[in-house]
């Protein structure tokens, strides 16, 4: 956590956990503490970085376990060459 109340977030990838950005946590909600799952709604994540873009935090998720928290379910900017 930083002074402007966001927090890092961190998706499990093929080579262990990556960072996907920083989400800022609004007012009318606590600050997650490390370690714990947090919804976050996004636009698209980066393919290059896997970054997420717009991202906007939803709230606490005690419903799944970090282990499921897994880079594969981003979904990704399309390419280009995906567009045409």
């Amino acid at each position: 956590m930083n002074a402007q109340r966001s927090v890092e977030l961190r998706l499990l990838g093929k080579d262990g956990w990556q960072l996907a950005g920083n989400v800022t946590i609004p007012p009318n909600h606590q600050v997650p503490k490390l370690g714990q799952v947090v919804e976050v709604r996004y636009l698209y994540a980066f393919p290059e970085s896997g970054s997420l873009y717009q991202p906007t935090y939803l709230g606490l998720r005690s419903d799944i376990t970090v282990d499921e928290c897994m880079r594969s379910q981003l979904k990704f900017k399309p390419t280009e060459a995906e567009e045409e």
